[in-house]
């Protein structure tokens, strides 16, 4: 029964146990065992080894309650044969009262990510869910991304259920954090107290996500599902993972998506419990995925809405559109790997609604993409699976941001003009998160990073510190120095906001005298000097010694502003002289001088990738 399902998303901030406390919640509704996998729903090797959540997961699970006093609309009062009911007074037994009744809930778990750069993914979850479970951990307190998740699930209408996770940890504060959830606006009633590690609390909460979280309404009688991810099997088609919001989808339907006005046919119809189990239909309210005979991937994109061919829905709302903030460019080191390259970032695009990408050439680098990100996270996530799914060897330019000039957008160095009057910088609202201690050294960072300090509010033990910043001094070394100087405590969330008036210049690099386009930046004049000193010093470490030297340089215009020189390797072509005269050393001496001139003329100088991003340590 649709007044049984309940769909809900576990939403927090990065490494505050979502994915532990999921695992939990499966195991207590008997869908793994307690020997499996830890975090069974982060699937992909990258989200193991660097300990996020990339992608959102839907699990169907059911969960046999027993009806009880929590759940009977009447309290028992154990001293008293009497039964106080909310309607009325009864003189009902009661033994009938506590009889356990099973009732079986259906629960659709949503896990997202927590990291700021996979926000986005949160967005496409909370559009298909009544309620959201808020996880802070009891050792760190509500951080930058709580309170973001937090705004979101308000924005989405959804009832929220506070839960403060690892109780059990010798460093937790409990107290602390349930006065910092206070301060949201939650009673102390609401707050629960699990550890998703131990399980202690885990059943109480999956009753509140029953009684709280309202079941699923029909948005409409036709046939109406959300697709929040999708995929492709060689052997079946196309599969979307959808939200039904309305009617009935069945195995052999023909269904339409409304955005490409495609129509496929239904081969099967089944949800994940975590293994695939296959069913017959899929009414509204529940979750699950829809196997096609499409075999075009491109013409299901995620965000569509599924209906059927005689009908005329409108597309569902809920998404918001993803707007890409840091820029890249991809080019592959063998150029015969292209087409490969883009066939790799095709297939990422469909699921993954915040990557852009177009073609771009380069003299030296040669043909290859430029990428549009929501973080540095997401570009290494990006490279990485670019580079171990489809066995690619990829250089990455340095990351660079929008800017306007003369009223148009622009993102490469190349594109930059030095003359143009009406150049103008994104800045970003940036909420930090840290103990109250720290606040000296942050405000210190705000100012060297030409920010300005707009609010400042207490949560318990912790500051929010908001403040407005050039978005191309949050993108370099800012998250590095906030966590150095704040002792890893700190955290922080931000939005694009607005642009402003800027004095701009372009930084060339030269190596062995030779521009090379993807180390080029556009930075502030006020520190094109200090910067260019730091790039050339960073690049003299990552840049590998040759058999001649090789100089360094950042220039602005024509005019050089900082050198360093990567010394050559030292080759002793006098050790197997012994005695003699000392003609015959110098005979030596200026022979190897001839041929070091002529590496010079005719050398090339190999850069590796970590010369192309060593701008994000300086």
């Amino acid at each position: 029964m649709q007044s049984h399902i309940r769909n809900f998303a576990i939403i927090a901030h990065i490494d505050h146990g979502k994915s532990t406390l999921a695992d939990r919640i499966m195991e207590i509704c008997g869908a793994v065992g307690a020997d499996h996998q830890a975090q069974l729903l982060d699937s992909l090797e990258l989200e193991r080894e660097h300990g996020i959540t990339i992608k959102l997961k839907a699990i169907r699970l059911v969960y046999s309650q027993k009806s009880s006093a929590y759940s009977l609309p009447f309290t028992v009062y154990p001293d008293s044969r009497r039964v106080h009911s909310k309607e009325k007074e009864t003189d009902r037994e009661p033994s009938t009262v506590n009889r356990p009744q099973v009732e079986d809930f259906v629960l659709n778990l949503i896990d997202t990510p927590g990291h700021v750069d996979f926000s986005y993914e949160v967005s496409r979850s909370l559009a298909s869910v009544e309620g959201a479970v808020l996880v802070v951990d009891a050792t760190q307190g509500i951080q930058a991304q709580t309170l973001a998740n937090f705004n979101l699930s308000l924005e989405a209408n959804l009832t929220i259920i506070p839960v403060v996770n690892k109780v059990d940890s010798p460093a937790a504060n409990v107290s602390e954090t349930v006065e910092e959830l206070k301060l949201l606006g939650f009673t102390q009633d609401e707050i629960l107290k699990v550890s998703a590690k131990t399980g202690e609390g885990v059943e109480e909460l999956i009753n509140a996500i029953i009684k709280k979280i309202p079941p699923p309404a029909n948005k409409s009688d036709n046939p109406q599902a959300l697709i929040f991810d999708s995929s492709l099997d060689p052997y079946k088609g196309v599969i979307a993972t959808v939200r039904m919001f309305g009617g009935q989808i069945k195995t052999g339907d023909k269904i339409k998506f409304i955005a490409t006005n495609q129509v496929a046919e239904v081969l099967q119809i089944g949800y994940l419990c975590p293994k695939p189990i296959y069913i017959g239909k899929i009414n509204s309210g529940e979750v699950g995925f829809i196997v096609t005979n499409s075999k075009d991937l491109s013409k299901i994109k995620v965000g569509d809405t599924i209906t059927l061919p005689k009908n005329s829905s409108e597309s569902l709302p809920g998404y918001q559109e993803a707007k890409p903030v840091v820029f890249l460019s991809f080019f592959p080191t063998d150029p015969h790997d292209l087409p490969k390259l883009k066939t790799g970032l095709e297939k990422l695009k469909l699921n993954d609604a915040a990557l852009t990408f177009t073609p771009e050439s380069s003299i030296s680098l040669g043909q290859g993409f430029r990428l549009g990100f929501l973080g540095l996270l997401h570009a290494q996530i990006t490279q990485e699976r670019l580079e171990r799914e489809y066995d690619l060897d990829i250089i990455v330019t340095s990351p660079s941001v929008n800017f306007q000039q003369n009223g148009e957008i622009i993102n490469k160095p190349s594109d930059f003009n030095p003359t143009a009057r009406d150049v103008k910088e994104p800045y970003a609202k940036v909420t930090i998160f840290a103990p109250a201690k720290y606040y000296g050294v942050i405000s210190q960072l705000i100012y060297e990073k030409r920010g300005v300090q707009e609010g400042l509010e207490n949560i318990g033990t912790s500051q929010k510190i908001e403040a407005i910043i050039p978005f191309i001094e949050i993108l370099i070394g800012f998250y590095d120095q906030l966590k150095t100087q704040t002792s890893g405590y700190a955290s922080f969330d931000f939005e694009i906001t607005e642009y402003r008036d800027a004095k701009l210049v372009k930084l060339d690099i030269l190596v062995n005298h030779e521009p090379v386009e993807g180390l080029a930046q556009i930075i502030p004049q006020k520190h094109a000097e200090e910067f260019g000193r730091k790039f050339v010093d960073k690049l003299k470490d990552a840049i590998p010694r040759q058999n001649i030297p090789i100089p360094i340089q950042a220039a602005i215009g024509g005019k050089i502003i900082a050198r360093e020189t990567v010394q050559a390797f030292r080759k002793d072509v006098t050790a197997k002289l012994y005695g003699g005269d000392v003609t015959r050393k110098n005979k030596l001496l200026d022979k190897q001088k001839k041929g070091k001139k002529r590496m010079r003329r005719f050398g090339s100088v190999d850069i590796p990738q970590e010369a192309f991003l060593a701008v994000l340590k300086i």
